[in-house]
């Protein structure tokens, strides 16, 4: 057989082979991408993990973040790789390794389900655990492949621009992550997001299932949901789910907020899963007039990825909701809410949507293999 037929021979598994790497790419990617969007949200699956097999309380919060970042922006690279076709030796065996790994591992979580869902896709994704592990015995099978046949895979761009890639993605993944940690989210995928009607979720006939576990208890554990749901005004909600833990770099703020909320004759009240002494030591430390209710912390950590966070409702609706580290100012604080920007929902921003988030990683693989070309072209 001449080498032309042995070229065509190759061609249909060489086709099948690039297919499955880009879509090991992308499906690692997007998995990357969605961690990153909400870095806290994977650091709580973590400890949820942690507890599930007996191991709460080992890791400190701030090492589980980081291991979220860590893997969040691992994903992001070795798609990236794959999705260019970059270091396909590496690449395709890290890929392979990852879901030898994870496959065993899902299919326990499906026949033992100690955590309800894998959280690989975040909240952007909800997949039952057998759903989970349906889907890594697909791309175990597909990375298995493209492991096997590396060698006729295609790179989109020469070897010597995969540095490149490297260094455009990595400053990209943790300039973002650095962002959705200090600040909330850029996309918001839980059912506490901004336009939210939460007396529908939590009150009404068409309950939210995931809000089910939202209530508001007063320090005499009597439920005021209705109460603070029904508000017609404003209400300012300071969510805190462990106190003990929370930062204290808004506090100025914080103080400012409540003076101007009763200056103006607004709501305001904090709300914790923490204990009554906890809630008691703060307020001493803090100097802080603010009463607190109560309420469990897995509706206050879905609510806002903060602590603490702030929250603000109007006639059951959320309006707005802040970080720590974004509590607004007297500056922003100028007036009554109904006159100033605070007091109304978001203008929606075109730069925070999933297609903006796409491009944000998208766009720099595409450059790379666009300025491939050109020279390729001048050479």
């Amino acid at each position: 057989m001449c080498a032309e037929e042995v070229k065509k021979t190759n061609m249909p598994l060489k086709v099948l082979v690039n297919f499955c790497r880009v879509l090991l790419g992308v499906t690692f990617m997007f998995s990357g991408i969605v961690k990153a969007i909400d870095p806290v949200g994977t650091q709580i699956k973590f400890s949820d993990y942690l507890y599930a097999f007996g191991m709460g309380g080992t890791m400190l919060d701030s090492t589980l973040l980081i291991l979220a970042c860590l893997l969040a922006g691992f994903e992001i690279l070795i798609g990236s790789y794959m999705l260019i076709g970059s270091f396909c030796r590496g690449s395709s065996l890290l890929v392979l390794v990852m879901m030898l790994v994870m496959t065993p591992f899902t299919l326990y979580l499906a026949v033992r389900n100690p955590v309800e869902d894998c959280g690989c896709f975040g909240d952007a994704l909800v997949l039952t655990n057998w759903q989970t592990f349906g889907k890594n015995v697909f791309l175990l099978a597909l990375a298995l492949l493209v492991f096997i046949k590396r060698s006729l895979i295609v790179p989109f761009v020469e070897i010597r621009r995969f540095w490149l890639i490297t260094v455009l993605i990595t400053l990209i993944s943790v300039r973002f992550m650095a962002g959705n940690v200090k600040n909330l989210p850029i996309l918001d995928f839980r059912p506490y997001k901004v336009g939210t009607d939460l007396r529908e979720g939590v009150l009404g006939s068409n309950r939210n299932p995931e809000m089910s576990d939202f209530s508001l208890m007063d320090a005499d554990m009597n439920d005021v949901t209705d109460k603070v749901l029904n508000n017609p005004g404003y209400s300012f909600l300071l969510v805190a789910p462990h106190l003990e833990d929370a930062g204290e770099n808004g506090l100025d703020l914080i103080d400012d907020l409540f003076d101007y909320c009763s200056q103006w004759g607004y709501y305001m009240v904090g709300v914790t899963a923490s204990g009554s002494d906890v809630v008691r030591t703060w307020t001493e430390n803090a100097g802080a007039e603010l009463d607190f209710l109560y309420c469990d912390e897995v509706p206050l950590q879905t609510m806002v990825r903060s602590n603490p966070g702030l929250m603000l409702i109007k006639n059951g609706v959320l309006i707005n909701k802040w970080s720590y580290s974004c509590i607004p100012s007297d500056v922003e604080l100028s007036g009554p809410l109904d006159r100033i920007s605070v007091g109304s929902t978001p203008v929606p921003d075109p730069m925070k949507t999933p297609w903006a988030v796409a491009l944000l990683f998208v766009l720099p693989l595409l450059m790379t293999v666009l300025i491939d070309r050109v020279r390729r072209l001048i050479q």
